[in-house]
């Protein structure tokens, strides 16, 4: 679950968790490096509601692990807008005549016709992996996380229904002088449809990483002092893309400044989102076609 180890000079500070409950279960039965925190007021614990949009770190974990539905209705309506101008095919299964098959059909065979079979041929499946940053700077508005996690969970969505097989990889990293605080989240396996009620608030609401993050940081047991000024710096793209050894059209999903995400207009960040996925990655078709209808 836990391990600390060197990388292109770095110190790695990797927690690996299969489950949300596993993550919340460490949380709860694990006790604060005091080495590293001391007895300072901790921010996991008294972060502003304005900061973190939930009133305490127990009530971040009840809404990680039972739901969370506050704005919800924005990224619904954020699908539909999607949706009336991304003119996503979904990729069906053909069939036709052939010698062989899954189930013949009686009315070719009787009529003498050799192709007398039901033969169904399951489209290839192109694979797109999205690797999501849950770690953002202390300036980062509330609405830029929403916006980015909302059109990520579109982003994902789409593809699925485009036909493509989507690998989803919820993650933390930050850093801060020679130490990387890096915590992989296992939200969606590979081949599960896209769960955006179980996604929503680790990717939409800030207290996922302003609370719960923050709080995995003050309990790690090799973090430096340091890290006490403001809980390390979101780690970019180019950090990500080193540190996880990811292929050149792996989609990095990073801090919303990177990405051009305003937080203002979710049309505006989503153009902005596809725009630097295409810019980042060699997967361009698919998001110039999103790009050209989301207006």
């Amino acid at each position: 679950m836990y391990r600390y180890y060197s990388k292109y000079g770095k110190m790695i500070m990797e927690y690996d968790f299969d489950s949300i409950f596993e993550f919340i279960d460490y949380l709860d039965h694990t006790p604060t490096n005091l080495d590293a925190w001391g007895c300072e007021e901790l921010e996991s614990m008294t972060g502003s509601y304005y900061f973190c949009k939930t009133h305490s770190l127990e009530e971040a974990k009840d809404f990680c692990k039972y739901g969370y539905h506050e704005d919800f209705e924005r990224l619904v309506d954020l699908k539909l807008q999607l949706e009336k101008y991304i003119k996503a095919s979904c990729v069906k299964n053909k069939q036709s005549h052939f010698y062989v098959g899954y189930a013949p059909d009686v009315k070719a065979y009787l009529e003498g016709n050799p192709l007398s079979m039901f033969h169904r041929e399951n489209p290839k499946r192109n694979h797109i992996d999205i690797y999501y940053n849950s770690g953002v700077s202390w300036d980062t508005s509330t609405s830029s996380i929403f916006n980015r996690g909302a059109i990520t969970l579109c982003i994902v969505e789409m593809l699925e229904k485009m036909g493509f097989s989507v690998g989803f990889h919820v993650f933390s990293m930050t850093e801060h002088k020679n130490q990387v605080h890096y915590s992989k989240f296992h939200l969606k396996k590979n081949g599960e449809r896209l769960n955006i009620q179980k996604l929503y608030f680790p990717l939409c609401s800030p207290s996922f990483f302003r609370r719960l993050v923050f709080r995995l940081c003050e309990e790690t047991p090799d973090i430096m002092h340091h890290w006490t000024d403001g809980y390390g710096f979101p780690a970019g793209d180019y950090t990500i893309r080193k540190m996880i050894d990811l292929k050149d059209d792996d989609i990095v999903i990073c801090r919303p400044q990177e990405m051009g995400v305003k937080g203002y207009n979710l049309l505006d960040d989503a153009n902005a989102m596809f725009d630097y996925i295409n810019d980042s990655t060699s997967e361009k078709v698919e998001f110039e076609h999103f790009k050209e209808l989301v207006k």
